[in-house]
């Protein structure tokens, strides 16, 4: 049996692994019209979500129909209904019974429950008082070191405990953008103005920010470019045209990165654990050699 478990969960963890593989796909089209934005992975649609339809009213429980009302309304006074009411009267009666006895006896369940808690108090606030100990000798050694510190040299203590962890979170920041991937990129654009010598600088300009934001994105992203055309009309002035892209994402490589990411942070905090504890150690032996030296000189002067 525990084979066959364990087959089953390596078969789900597989199954879950290959769904993590297929990426997020969101298709973006821009036109003067607007921006059109899809957003879905495998068969699901994130965005936009369909409306919702428009819930029908329901009746109230506490509301019937009217023939239903008028029989309400009317008391039945036959013998059947009289031996039921004397039934149910007799039912209430016996349950209320059986309910007095269920809260004697769990009454007593409770004062045996807090003989035990009692004593399994004592023992918490025994721990409680060692670790808070514990904790007020750590907070007076820092104290003591802080108070000697001025601000400045406080912020520079902050930044040097924050300063392991700006590299390694930019190298892990630059690697998620990496995976991101915009695929299909195709443009077509149409620039024109009524004079030829505008229309033709107009038109290099549309030529070096539309080329010139592609290069800056495939500096920061993975691109790949289908086609752009961007076209110039002499003796009329118009801007128009239509931008399509594909933006893929695997969520399989996000998850591995912030993994990754995480152990490395885990293993720097550990680290700088270490150091701390060496620290309040040394002064917490600095301290212990000062009372002697003066108990020392306190048993000189007495002798």
């Amino acid at each position: 049996m525990t084979i066959i478990v364990l087959y089953i969960l390596l078969g789900i963890i597989a199954f879950i692994v290959i769904l993590l593989h297929f990426s997020v796909r969101a298709t973006v089209k821009a036109s003067r019209q607007g921006v059109d934005i899809k957003v879905k992975w495998l068969f699901f649609t994130f965005y936009p979500r369909k409306p919702k339809k428009p819930k029908k009213a329901k009746k109230k429980k506490g509301e019937l129909d009217a023939p239903a009302e008028q029989a309400a309304q009317q008391p039945d006074l036959s013998e059947n209904a009289l031996e039921e009411f004397i039934k149910e009267a007799e039912e209430a009666q016996q349950d209320t019974e059986v309910e007095k006895k269920t809260e004697e006896t769990e009454d007593e369940v409770v004062e045996e429950e807090t003989v035990s808690t009692e004593a399994e108090t004592v023992k918490t606030k025994k721990k409680k008082e060692k670790k808070e100990k514990h904790k007020a000798e750590h907070d007076t050694v820092s104290e003591e070191t802080t108070e000697k510190k001025g601000k400045l040299a406080q912020l520079k203590d902050k930044y040097k405990a924050i300063k392991p962890y700006i590299p390694m979170g930019w190298k892990y920041f630059k690697k998620i953008l990496k995976k991101i991937r915009f695929t299909n990129i195709t443009a077509d654009v149409t620039v024109g103005k009524e004079d030829a010598y505008e229309a033709a600088l107009w038109y290099g300009k549309v030529q070096g920010i539309i080329f010139g934001s592609v290069g800056w994105l495939s500096c920061i992203f993975t691109v790949k470019l289908k086609r752009i055309d961007v076209h110039c009309k002499f003796n009329e002035k118009i801007t128009d045209g239509e931008i399509f892209l594909k933006v893929k994402v695997r969520p399989s490589t996000m998850i591995h990165i912030a993994f990754c990411l995480g152990i490395n942070f885990l293993h720097i905090f550990l680290k700088q654990r270490r150091q701390r504890k060496r620290r309040i150690k040394e002064i917490r032996k600095k301290r212990e050699m000062a009372r002697k030296q003066q108990q020392m000189i306190n048993n000189t002067q007495k002798g």
